[in-house]
């Protein structure tokens, strides 16, 4: 009867031991297939940004003059681009750069030109955003004011270009754009932001630049 005893637990034991692998084994297959989705959703995040390289686009900012342009790294925030002042009354042409990451230049390319006609006897400014051959426009934003950030919506500086006072964020590859703005005064200071592309329309005006970025 002892003998029977100890053979039906050693059975018992077995079974709870079976029971027990073959739950691992279900979890092991249930976590690798969460792996192999998450692997796939990766995946897909890298295909959406090749695509976003094969469309050849990249952010532009204005980039003043050595004395009078700072690179939005330099006040702590993190992404590149410039804020040009304080400047007053008068005509100027600043560069487009494109995809000047850590506000390099060198590592960035000349697209266009960024041409301002500030009258403070009228209180107006005109702000045009012209492309070189080879480069449109798909959205620019803007900033003026009398501060070198604009003010975000909780209240502290921001470099978001979508929190810009004026944009125009529907352009159709276009080679240039422009802002008439009115109530202006003083020394202000100029953020310009916009959005690049390759003009494949022309692919003359693409060999002849070498292949836009």
């Amino acid at each position: 009867m002892k003998k029977l005893t100890t053979l039906s637990i050693c059975l018992l034991l077995l079974l709870v031991y079976a029971c027990q692998t073959e739950e691992i084994e279900t979890s092991i297959a249930q976590n690798n297939q969460v792996d192999n989705q998450s692997n796939d959703a990766s995946d897909d995040d890298d295909d959406d940004e090749n695509e976003t390289e094969e469309d050849s686009c990249e952010t532009l900012f204005a980039m003043g003059g050595e004395d009078n342009s700072t690179c939005f790294l330099d006040d702590g925030f993190n992404r590149w681009g410039w804020t040009i002042g304080p400047i007053s009354s008068g005509d100027y042409s600043f560069d487009l750069y494109a995809g000047a990451g850590q506000c390099d230049t060198d590592k960035g390319t000349l697209v266009g030109t960024l041409d301002i006609s500030y009258n403070e006897t009228t209180d107006s400014i005109d702000v045009d955003f012209n492309m070189s051959e080879g480069y449109v426009l798909n959205e620019t934003h803007l900033y003026i004011g009398e501060d070198a950030y604009p003010t975000g919506q909780n209240g502290e500086n921001t470099v978001a270009p979508g929190q810009y006072p004026y944009k125009n964020d529907d352009l159709d590859n276009t080679s240039s754009d422009s802002y008439s703005i009115s109530e202006v005064s003083g020394e202000i200071y100029v953020i310009a932001h916009g959005v690049v592309c390759d003009d494949e329309h022309d692919d003359d005006d693409d060999d002849d630049n070498g292949g836009a970025f």
